[in-house]
Protein backbone atom coordinates (compact mmCIF):
# COMPACT_ATOMS: atom_id res chain seq x y z
CA UNK A 1 0.00 0.00 0.00
CA UNK A 2 1.28 3.02 -1.12
CA UNK A 3 1.79 6.07 1.45
CA UNK A 4 -0.76 8.45 -0.46
CA UNK A 5 -3.21 5.42 -0.02
CA UNK A 6 -2.36 5.38 4.20
CA UNK A 7 -2.90 9.00 4.32
CA UNK A 8 -6.08 8.77 2.43
CA UNK A 9 -7.86 6.64 5.32
CA UNK A 10 -6.47 8.74 8.02
CA UNK A 11 -9.80 10.75 7.79
CA UNK A 12 -11.71 7.90 8.96
CA UNK A 13 -11.94 6.66 12.46
CA UNK A 14 -10.96 3.43 14.18
CA UNK A 15 -14.74 2.85 14.50
CA UNK A 16 -15.53 3.82 11.21
CA UNK A 17 -12.04 1.46 9.07
CA UNK A 18 -13.56 -1.18 11.82
CA UNK A 19 -17.33 -1.00 10.19
CA UNK A 20 -16.06 -0.90 6.60
CA UNK A 21 -13.85 -4.10 7.40
CA UNK A 22 -16.88 -6.00 9.01
CA UNK A 23 -19.40 -5.36 6.07
CA UNK A 24 -16.52 -6.19 4.00
CA UNK A 25 -15.94 -9.56 5.90
CA UNK A 26 -19.82 -10.76 5.98
CA UNK A 27 -20.19 -9.97 2.55
CA UNK A 28 -22.32 -7.26 3.14
CA UNK A 29 -21.05 -5.36 0.43
CA UNK A 30 -20.03 -6.15 -3.33
CA UNK A 31 -16.18 -7.55 -4.50
CA UNK A 32 -14.60 -4.88 -5.97
CA UNK A 33 -15.99 -2.23 -3.51
CA UNK A 34 -18.51 0.37 -5.21
CA UNK A 35 -18.74 4.39 -3.93
CA UNK A 36 -22.29 3.57 -3.36
CA UNK A 37 -21.43 0.44 -0.77
CA UNK A 38 -19.73 3.24 1.25
CA UNK A 39 -22.35 5.69 0.87
CA UNK A 40 -24.21 3.25 2.78
CA UNK A 41 -21.48 2.86 5.31
CA UNK A 42 -22.03 6.61 6.21
CA UNK A 43 -17.96 6.90 4.79
CA UNK A 44 -18.84 8.40 1.60
CA UNK A 45 -15.65 10.08 -0.06
CA UNK A 46 -13.36 10.05 2.85
CA UNK A 47 -12.95 5.77 1.79
CA UNK A 48 -13.20 6.48 -2.15
CA UNK A 49 -9.27 5.58 -2.92
CA UNK A 50 -10.88 1.98 -1.35
CA UNK A 51 -13.02 1.55 -4.32
CA UNK A 52 -12.51 -0.88 -6.76
CA UNK A 53 -10.50 -3.01 -4.41
CA UNK A 54 -11.73 -6.31 -3.85
CA UNK A 55 -11.95 -7.83 -0.44
CA UNK A 56 -8.69 -9.30 0.57
CA UNK A 57 -7.39 -6.07 -0.70
CA UNK A 58 -10.00 -3.80 0.99
CA UNK A 59 -9.14 -5.83 4.77
CA UNK A 60 -4.84 -5.85 3.94
CA UNK A 61 -5.54 -1.86 3.98
CA UNK A 62 -7.32 -1.73 6.87
CA UNK A 63 -5.29 -3.71 8.75
CA UNK A 64 -2.29 -2.08 7.67
CA UNK A 65 -3.77 1.36 8.91
CA UNK A 66 -5.21 0.33 12.20
CA UNK A 67 -1.75 -1.73 12.89
CA UNK A 68 0.29 1.66 12.23
CA UNK A 69 -2.04 3.66 14.63
CA UNK A 70 -1.80 1.39 17.16
CA UNK A 71 1.69 0.59 17.32
CA UNK A 72 2.87 4.38 17.28
CA UNK A 73 0.25 5.55 20.05
CA UNK A 74 1.41 6.81 23.31
CA UNK A 75 -1.80 6.84 25.21
CA UNK A 76 -1.63 9.14 28.91
CA UNK A 77 -4.25 8.89 31.13
CA UNK A 78 -4.39 11.10 34.07
CA UNK A 79 -7.12 11.53 37.00
CA UNK A 80 -9.13 14.20 37.45
CA UNK A 81 -10.48 15.67 40.91
CA UNK A 82 -13.09 18.10 42.02
CA UNK A 83 -12.94 18.02 46.13
CA UNK A 84 -10.98 18.47 49.37
CA UNK A 85 -7.21 18.16 48.72
CA UNK A 86 -6.10 14.37 49.55
CA UNK A 87 -2.77 13.59 50.87
CA UNK A 88 -0.63 12.66 48.47
CA UNK A 89 -2.97 12.69 45.27
CA UNK A 90 -1.66 12.69 42.08
CA UNK A 91 -4.81 13.90 41.00
CA UNK A 92 -5.36 16.70 38.60
CA UNK A 93 -7.81 20.08 39.24
CA UNK A 94 -11.15 19.58 37.16
CA UNK A 95 -11.62 23.74 36.75
CA UNK A 96 -8.15 23.82 36.01
CA UNK A 97 -7.89 20.91 33.22
CA UNK A 98 -11.36 22.44 31.75
CA UNK A 99 -9.83 25.34 31.30
CA UNK A 100 -6.46 24.15 29.89
CA UNK A 101 -8.35 21.95 27.42
CA UNK A 102 -10.57 24.74 25.91
CA UNK A 103 -7.08 27.22 26.03
CA UNK A 104 -4.60 24.90 24.09
CA UNK A 105 -7.56 23.77 21.69
CA UNK A 106 -6.30 24.19 18.31
CA UNK A 107 -8.63 22.85 15.56
CA UNK A 108 -11.89 21.49 17.19
CA UNK A 109 -13.49 21.23 20.81
CA UNK A 110 -16.67 19.17 21.43
CA UNK A 111 -18.11 19.22 25.22
CA UNK A 112 -21.59 17.66 26.38
CA UNK A 113 -22.81 18.29 29.46
CA UNK A 114 -25.69 18.38 31.77
CA UNK A 115 -25.71 21.11 33.55
CA UNK A 116 -24.38 24.80 32.58
CA UNK A 117 -23.22 27.85 35.08
CA UNK A 118 -20.88 30.29 35.54
CA UNK A 119 -20.33 30.23 31.73
CA UNK A 120 -18.54 33.46 31.77
CA UNK A 121 -15.80 31.73 33.57
CA UNK A 122 -15.68 28.03 32.34
CA UNK A 123 -15.84 29.04 29.19
CA UNK A 124 -14.05 32.48 28.44
CA UNK A 125 -10.61 30.77 27.24
CA UNK A 126 -12.85 28.51 24.65
CA UNK A 127 -14.56 31.91 23.30
CA UNK A 128 -10.65 33.06 22.89
CA UNK A 129 -9.44 29.76 20.86
CA UNK A 130 -12.29 30.50 18.52
CA UNK A 131 -11.63 34.06 18.26
CA UNK A 132 -8.13 34.19 17.92
CA UNK A 133 -7.21 30.83 16.18
CA UNK A 134 -10.64 29.63 14.14
CA UNK A 135 -11.46 26.92 17.00
CA UNK A 136 -14.75 25.14 16.13
CA UNK A 137 -16.62 24.19 18.33
CA UNK A 138 -19.84 22.10 19.32
CA UNK A 139 -22.00 21.56 22.49
CA UNK A 140 -24.33 19.15 23.29
CA UNK A 141 -27.12 20.39 25.68
CA UNK A 142 -29.62 18.82 27.75
CA UNK A 143 -32.63 21.05 27.58
CA UNK A 144 -35.60 20.98 29.83
CA UNK A 145 -39.08 19.17 28.81
CA UNK A 146 -41.56 21.80 27.94
CA UNK A 147 -44.59 22.22 30.35
CA UNK A 148 -47.22 20.30 29.27
CA UNK A 149 -49.23 23.68 28.65
CA UNK A 150 -46.67 24.27 26.35
CA UNK A 151 -48.45 24.44 22.25
CA UNK A 152 -44.97 25.09 20.67
CA UNK A 153 -42.39 23.18 21.29
CA UNK A 154 -40.32 24.56 19.15
CA UNK A 155 -40.78 27.77 20.46
CA UNK A 156 -39.95 26.20 23.86
CA UNK A 157 -36.48 25.06 22.51
CA UNK A 158 -35.31 28.13 21.49
CA UNK A 159 -36.05 29.85 24.75
CA UNK A 160 -34.15 27.31 26.01
CA UNK A 161 -31.09 27.96 23.70
CA UNK A 162 -31.54 31.69 24.51
CA UNK A 163 -31.49 31.27 28.23
CA UNK A 164 -28.50 28.55 27.64
CA UNK A 165 -26.63 31.78 25.72
CA UNK A 166 -27.43 34.72 28.41
CA UNK A 167 -26.38 32.64 31.51
CA UNK A 168 -23.55 30.88 29.61
CA UNK A 169 -22.22 32.94 26.53
CA UNK A 170 -22.42 36.74 27.14
CA UNK A 171 -19.10 36.82 25.00
CA UNK A 172 -21.37 37.31 21.21
CA UNK A 173 -19.50 35.92 18.28
CA UNK A 174 -18.54 33.08 17.40
CA UNK A 175 -20.81 31.54 19.07
CA UNK A 176 -20.67 27.29 19.06
CA UNK A 177 -22.45 25.31 17.27
CA UNK A 178 -25.28 23.28 20.04
CA UNK A 179 -27.27 20.60 19.87
CA UNK A 180 -29.78 18.91 21.99
CA UNK A 181 -31.65 15.82 22.14
CA UNK A 182 -35.50 15.89 20.96
CA UNK A 183 -36.30 13.64 23.46
CA UNK A 184 -35.47 15.69 26.35
CA UNK A 185 -38.15 18.62 25.33
CA UNK A 186 -41.29 16.84 24.87
CA UNK A 187 -43.50 17.02 27.76
CA UNK A 188 -43.72 13.64 29.03
CA UNK A 189 -40.16 13.04 28.61
CA UNK A 190 -38.32 11.20 31.01
CA UNK A 191 -35.16 11.10 29.54
CA UNK A 192 -32.04 13.59 29.58
CA UNK A 193 -28.46 13.73 28.24
CA UNK A 194 -26.54 13.39 31.14
CA UNK A 195 -23.23 12.94 29.70
CA UNK A 196 -20.53 15.22 30.74
CA UNK A 197 -17.05 15.38 28.17
CA UNK A 198 -14.83 17.28 26.61
CA UNK A 199 -12.84 16.45 23.61
CA UNK A 200 -10.24 18.51 21.91
CA UNK A 201 -8.73 18.25 18.60
CA UNK A 202 -9.17 14.89 18.75
CA UNK A 203 -6.60 13.80 20.70
CA UNK A 204 -7.15 14.74 24.59
CA UNK A 205 -10.90 13.65 26.34
CA UNK A 206 -12.07 14.78 29.23
CA UNK A 207 -14.67 11.91 30.83
CA UNK A 208 -16.21 13.36 34.19
CA UNK A 209 -18.97 12.98 36.60
CA UNK A 210 -18.85 16.61 36.99
CA UNK A 211 -21.03 19.57 35.48
CA UNK A 212 -20.32 22.71 33.72
CA UNK A 213 -21.27 24.28 36.86
CA UNK A 214 -19.44 26.02 39.99
CA UNK A 215 -20.43 22.96 42.02
CA UNK A 216 -19.28 20.53 39.55
CA UNK A 217 -15.60 22.37 39.02
CA UNK A 218 -14.95 23.36 42.58
CA UNK A 219 -17.28 22.10 45.45
CA UNK A 220 -18.62 18.80 44.66
CA UNK A 221 -16.76 15.32 45.17
CA UNK A 222 -16.36 14.28 41.19
CA UNK A 223 -14.10 12.09 39.29
CA UNK A 224 -12.96 12.13 36.08
CA UNK A 225 -10.57 10.48 33.61
CA UNK A 226 -8.14 12.62 31.37
CA UNK A 227 -7.17 10.36 28.42
CA UNK A 228 -4.32 11.48 25.69
CA UNK A 229 -5.29 8.83 22.75
CA UNK A 230 -6.18 10.38 19.59
CA UNK A 231 -7.86 6.74 19.09
CA UNK A 232 -10.06 7.32 22.08
CA UNK A 233 -10.96 10.87 21.11
CA UNK A 234 -11.34 10.09 17.49
CA UNK A 235 -14.07 7.50 18.85
CA UNK A 236 -15.56 9.63 21.15
CA UNK A 237 -16.28 12.28 18.69
CA UNK A 238 -17.66 10.01 16.06
CA UNK A 239 -20.32 8.79 18.57
CA UNK A 240 -21.33 12.16 18.85
CA UNK A 241 -21.68 13.16 15.60
CA UNK A 242 -22.38 9.67 14.12
CA UNK A 243 -25.45 10.11 16.74
CA UNK A 244 -26.10 13.58 15.07
CA UNK A 245 -25.99 12.98 11.99
CA UNK A 246 -28.77 10.04 12.77
CA UNK A 247 -30.79 12.42 14.34
CA UNK A 248 -30.68 11.62 18.14
CA UNK A 249 -29.41 15.19 18.63
CA UNK A 250 -30.28 18.06 16.43
CA UNK A 251 -28.93 21.62 15.75
CA UNK A 252 -30.41 24.09 17.68
CA UNK A 253 -30.55 27.92 16.80
CA UNK A 254 -31.59 30.72 19.45
CA UNK A 255 -33.13 34.05 18.58
CA UNK A 256 -29.41 35.72 19.16
CA UNK A 257 -28.42 33.69 15.25
CA UNK A 258 -31.43 33.93 13.19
Amino acid sequence: MSTGQMAGLTALSDVELETIARAVRQGLTPSPLTRSALAELSVGDRAGWLVGLDTEAVLAAIVAVLAERRRGEDTKVDLVWTGPDVAASAARDTAVVVRELFARAERSVLVAGFSFDHGADIFEPLHRAMRDRGVEASIFLDLRRAPRTEPDVAAHVRREIDTFLIANWPFGAPIPRLYYDPRTVEPTSTASLHAKCIVVDDRRALVTSANFTSRGQERNVEVGVLVESEKFARELVHQWRNAAEAGVFREARGAEET
